[in-house]
């Protein structure tokens, strides 16, 4: 499932043409703090994804039998389109198909674990999603040769204010903590350029076939509140949860950096001192200077904030079996999301 969701949203990405002309700095400057505002409350939201298990508390890991479980879960959430097709087409030309609406899919995908407590009725719980070599080398063939990275780790520790019964529900309340890190990108063909008027002069950067993408990482402190009731061979649960996630996200254009200005057709290496002037001269023209090197030109903006949700589903419990069906829902800007899990559980 995680590799037919992968390869629709990358493959969305990889039915454009490459090439473009030149294109202004600082239009992409702009649009590398429209994509953080974008994706400030989609990546707490993303990174939300696993540990969200029917039970709201699984009970003692001290016991007979000792409560604990280990699974699998997969899915995916949204993210607005707004922000993300705008720095796509910037820095590559991409453009998403119409028909996409306003909202795209990131994938996401976790192994996890939840151990039971003991003495207080608590419990643990922690998870990794990553991509392998192999998943990506298959999404990358089936996307066109655009890559994805992807990394998820989290852990959290809920306590148990009611534990549940033949007629209570259990009630708990959480808190974790999530580090996401993904991005996407290509390598283009062809000479890439970008310009800026400074000083009376237009200055001209030129890129041989880079290789370019975005890029995002957020770490997050996730609080939460669930309830689940065991119901026959069923558990239905709801939960509410609010997220404070510290991010950054940006683009990167790695290759070797030439430069000419005032249209001229002599281009240079760029040096250290034509760096340093040239960060000055977009200073003085109001741009906000990326980080650039002769090797290449990125830049990543910083910026925190909470996100809420709300997610529920159930779980159809077959002895030791829970097959968990969980929707999401992004409070801050009205994307969704929903997993499909497994699990082992006492």
């Amino acid at each position: 499932m995680i590799k037919r969701i992968s390869a629709i949203t990358l493959a969305l990405f990889a039915s454009a043409s490459l090439a473009f002309a030149q294109v202004d700095l600082k239009a992409i400057q702009d649009g590398a703090d429209a994509l953080s505002e974008t994706l400030a409350p989609a990546l707490p939201f993303n990174s939300t994804v696993g540990l969200n298990w029917s039970s709201a508390y699984i009970g003692q890991l001290v016991g007979i039998p000792p409560h604990f479980g280990v699974g699998v879960a997969t899915g995916m959430t949204t993210v607005k389109v707004e922000g993300i097709a705008d720095m796509l087409s910037l820095i590559g030309n991409f453009s998403l198909p119409s028909g996409i609406g306003d909202f795209l899919p990131l994938p996401a995908a976790v192994a996890e674990a939840r151990i039971g407590g003991f003495i207080l009725p608590f419990d643990l719980g922690l998870k990794v999603g990553y991509l392998p070599d192999s998943a990506k080398a298959s999404l990358e063939d089936l996307a066109g040769g655009l890559s994805v990275d992807y990394l998820l780790v989290g852990a959290d520790v809920r306590y148990a204010l009611l534990k549940g019964n033949i007629l209570l529900p259990a009630i708990s309340l959480g808190v974790g903590f999530n580090y996401l890190k993904g991005g996407l990108g290509s390598t283009v063909g062809s000479e890439q350029d970008f310009s800026f008027s400074g000083g009376g002069i237009t200055h001209q950067l030129f890129l041989p076939a880079p290789d370019i993408g975005l890029r995002w990482e957020s770490k997050t402190i996730d609080l939460k509140a669930e309830i689940s009731k065991g119901l026959l061979i069923f558990t239905p649960y709801l939960g509410f949860g609010a997220s404070y996630g510290i991010s950054s996200a940006g683009y990167y254009l790695e290759s070797d950096v030439q430069y000419s200005e005032d249209g001229g057709t002599t281009k240079t290496p760029i040096s250290d001192a034509k760096i340093a002037e040239l960060k000055d001269a977009m200073n003085a023209a109001g741009i906000t200077p990326p980080d650039f090197s002769s090797t290449g030109i990125s830049s990543d903006i910083e910026f925190s904030g909470w996100s809420f949700r709300a997610f529920g589903g159930l779980s159809l419990n077959i002895i030791v079996l829970r097959l968990d069906l969980t929707g999401m829902y992004n409070i801050a800007d009205g994307s969704y999301g929903g997993t499909l899990g497994v699990r082992f559980q006492l």
